[in-house]
C-alpha cells in the first residue's frame, strides 16, 4: 500500500518535471535557430539596401545624362556661338560619358576632330542611358534574388517561433 502512495504522489511530478524539461529545451532550440536566421536575413536585407542605393544612384546618373545631352543641345545649338572653348568642353563631355559607360563603339567618332556632331552626341547618351537603364534592371533583379532567399529563412522563423509558442503554452 505504501507502494502505490508514492506513485501517486511522484507521477504527476514526473510529468512536471519531463514537461518543463521539453519546453526549455523547445525554447533555447527555436531561440538559436531563430538568432541563426535573423542574422541571415539581415545580411541579405543589408544587401537588398545595398543594391536600392545603387538602382537610386544609377537612375540619378541616368536623368544626369538626359540633362546634360538637353545642355549641349541647347549650347550647341545655335552654330554661330559655338566657341572653341564650347567644342573642348563638349569633347570633353563626349570622353567622359564614353569611358565612364564603357561605350567601346564610339571610340572612333569621339577621338574624330571633327566639328560638333549633335548627332553622336545624341547616339552617345542614348547609348548611356540604354546602359543604365540596363544596369538598374540587372541590379533590380538581384533584387528580387535576394527578395527569395529571404523568404524561405521567414517562413522558417514563423514555424519556428510556432513551435517556441506552443511550446510555452503547455506551461500554462
Amino acid at each position: 500500500m505504501a507502494r502505490s502512495s508514492l506513485d501517486r504522489w511522484l507521477a504527476p511530478w514526473v510529468f512536471v518535471l519531463t514537461g518543463v524539461v521539453f519546453n526549455i529545451i523547445s525554447a533555447l532550440i527555436t531561440h538559436y535557430f531563430i538568432g541563426l536566421n535573423n542574422e541571415q536575413i539581415n545580411i541579405i536585407d543589408r544587401e537588398i539596401q545595398q543594391k536600392q542605393v545603387l538602382i537610386d544612384s544609377l537612375w540619378q546618373s541616368r536623368i544626369e545624362v538626359e540633362r546634360k545631352k538637353e545642355f549641349f543641345i541647347l549650347l550647341l545649338a545655335d552654330k554661330p556661338s559655338a566657341t572653341g572653348v564650347t567644342e573642348s568642353y563638349y569633347r570633353k563631355y563626349l570622353a567622359e560619358i564614353q569611358n565612364t559607360h564603357d561605350l567601346k563603339d564610339f571610340t572612333a567618332h569621339v577621338q574624330q576632330p571633327a566639328d560638333v556632331d549633335l548627332k553622336l552626341l545624341l547616339n552617345l547618351s542614348d547609348a548611356a542611358q540604354q546602359s543604365l537603364i540596363e544596369s538598374i534592371n540587372n541590379t533590380y533583379f538581384e533584387t528580387l534574388e535576394l527578395q527569395e532567399r529571404k523568404m524561405p529563412l521567414e517562413g522558417d522563423n514563423s514555424s519556428l517561433f510556432s513551435i517556441g509558442i506552443y511550446g510555452d503554452a503547455d506551461d500554462r
